[in-house]
């Protein structure tokens, strides 16, 4: 998951995820877990600071809260792919599962549920990068 090599020895750009929760534990967690795998993380704590960290940070995907303050998940990425002007992915990590709208799981959209480990973190996050 590394910045692949191009050739002539040069790194390519690596991927980066806007990270939001409300939990300050839970986003350090997601972004040491995330960066140490060699993704660039950018961190947002409610709906309004995501939209603002997007607009400066230009994510390439999205690790969401489905419930959070000024907005839920869904708001925040509907928000987001309006802003970006593109449907980027989006995985849902969640203690509530069963809130989370099963019309949005098809295509590039996923749910995992807390806590979550490592490993899965990571294959969710390289399935929907695919």
């Amino acid at each position: 998951m590394f910045p692949a090599e191009l050739p002539g020895g040069e790194k390519a750009m690596a991927t980066k995820i806007l990270t939001v929760d409300d939990d300050s534990g839970t986003r350090g967690f997601y972004k040491f877990v995330l960066e140490s795998a060699g993704f660039i993380v950018e961190t947002a704590v409610d709906a309004a600071s995501a939209v603002t960290a997007c607009e400066a940070f230009n994510p390439d995907m999205l690790l969401l809260d489905w419930d959070m303050p000024g907005g839920g998940g869904k708001v925040v990425m509907e928000k987001i792919w309006k802003l970006l002007d593109k449907k980027i992915p989006v995985l849902f990590i969640t203690g509530l599962p069963d809130k989370v709208d099963v019309d949005l799981l098809a295509g590039r959209i996923s749910v995992l549920t807390k806590p979550v480990n490592i490993d899965t973190l990571l294959t969710h996050v390289d399935c929907l990068l695919k």
